[in-house]
C-alpha cells in the first residue's frame, strides 16, 4: 500500500510521461532486445525528484499483438542516480500498487486516461524526494537489468526565462474564438541555448507540440518573438486538422517552458524529425541516444511556468 505523498508523487509521474510515446527503433532481425530508457530530472521553479520509465525494445518487424504491452516494462531493476557527492536509489511503482481508491483519485484529477488503457504502468522513482533537479548541477544515471549494465549523464541548463506571453486572434479568417499564443525570450549571448515547452489546457496534462524543441542558431543573443502552438498527443491528434494548435477563448493556459543541454535536445530533434519524415517516400533516421549500453534519452530539464486565460 502506497503511502499519500507516493500517490502524490506518482500524479507527477503520470504528468511526464503523457507527453512522451515510446517509439520502435529499427532492430536487424536476430538482435536481443535492448532496454530503452527515458527518464528526466527538473530543476528551476519546481523541482522534482528523477523518474525513469525502463522498458525492452521490439524489433522493427515484430507484431506488437504477439506481445502483452506489460511484459515491456523491465521489473526488479537496480536504479541509481547520483548528483556527485549524493546518490539515491530509485524505487518501483507500478499502477497496479494503487489502492482503488488512489487509481480514483488519479483518474478524477487527470481523466481516464490511465484507467482504461489496460496496461499496468511502472516506473521508477526518487518516492521520498531525496534528490530534486538543481540547475547547474550534472546527474549520472546507472541502471543495472537483464544482466545488462546502463549509464547516462545529463546536465540541467541555467533557465532563459520568458519575458511575455500574450494572446492574438488567429489571422487570415473570421474566426474570433481561436487564437495564438505569441512568447518573447531575450536569448543569452554566445551561449548555445536549447529549448522545448509543454502546454497544459484547464488543468489536463501537460502535452508537447509535435514540434517542441528549438535553438537560438538564428536568433543567439537577441530578443525573440514567435508563436508557441498548443501541445497535442502522438496518438489523439484535433478531429480538424484546421484546428491544430490553436487556442480557445476561456481556456486556462498554462505554459511549461524548458531548457536542456545538447545531447537531451538531440535525442527530441531527432525523434520529432523522424515522426514528420514518413509516408512511402520518406526515410528512416536514427535517433539520438545518450544512453551508454541502451536506448532512449536521460534528460534534465530547468523549468519555469506561465497561466493565463485566453481573451
Amino acid at each position: 500500500m502506497m503511502n499519500k505523498s507516493q500517490v502524490i508523487l506518482f500524479l507527477i509521474i503520470l504528468l511526464f510521461f503523457t507527453a512522451c510515446e515510446e517509439q520502435i527503433f529499427p532492430l536487424d532481425d536476430g538482435s536481443p532486445p535492448l532496454l530503452v530508457v527515458e527518464g528526466v530530472i527538473e530543476g528551476g521553479e519546481m523541482p522534482t525528484p528523477p523518474v525513469v520509465l525502463l522498458t525492452r525494445s521490439l524489433r522493427f518487424t515484430s507484431d506488437g499483438r504477439q506481445q502483452s504491452l506489460d511484459d515491456l516494462f523491465v521489473h526488479d531493476a537496480l536504479v541509481t542516480v547520483s548528483d556527485g557527492s549524493q546518490v539515491v536509489t530509485l524505487e518501483e511503482i507500478c499502477w497496479d500498487d494503487l489502492s482503488e481508491d488512489q487509481q480514483k483519485l488519479v483518474s478524477e484529477n487527470f481523466g481516464s486516461r490511465y484507467d482504461s488503457i489496460g496496461v499496468n504502468l511502472c516506473v521508477y522513482a526518487d518516492v521520498n524526494q531525496e534528490m530534486l533537479g538543481e540547475i547547474g548541477k550534472t546527474y549520472t544515471l546507472n541502471i543495472q537489468a537483464d544482466d545488462q549494465e546502463l549509464s547516462a549523464e545529463t546536465t540541467i541548463p541555467p533557465h532563459v526565462p520568458i519575458d511575455s506571453v500574450y494572446y492574438q486572434n488567429r489571422s487570415g479568417d473570421n474566426s474570433p474564438e481561436y487564437f495564438d499564443l505569441i512568447a518573447k525570450i531575450s536569448d543569452v549571448e554566445n551561449r548555445p541555448d536549447f529549448y522545448r515547452y509543454f502546454t497544459s489546457t484547464n488543468g489536463d496534462f501537460f502535452d508537447a507540440p509535435l514540434a517542441s524543441v528549438g535553438d537560438d542558431l538564428l536568433f543567439d543573443g537577441q530578443e525573440f518573438e514567435f508563436p508557441l502552438t498548443e501541445g497535442e498527443t502522438w496518438t489523439d491528434p484535433p478531429a480538424d486538422p484546421q484546428d491544430y494548435g490553436f487556442f480557445y477563448v476561456g481556456d486556462s493556459i498554462t505554459l511549461k517552458w524548458c531548457n536542456l543541454d545538447e545531447t537531451h535536445f538531440n535525442f527530441w530533434s531527432t525523434l520529432e524529425f523522424n515522426f514528420f519524415n514518413q509516408g512511402p517516400f520518406g526515410s528512416y533516421t536514427r535517433i539520438d541516444s545518450n544512453i551508454e549500453g541502451g536506448l532512449g534519452v536521460w534528460g534534465g530539464y530547468s523549468v519555469s511556468y506561465y497561466t493565463g486565460v485566453v481573451e
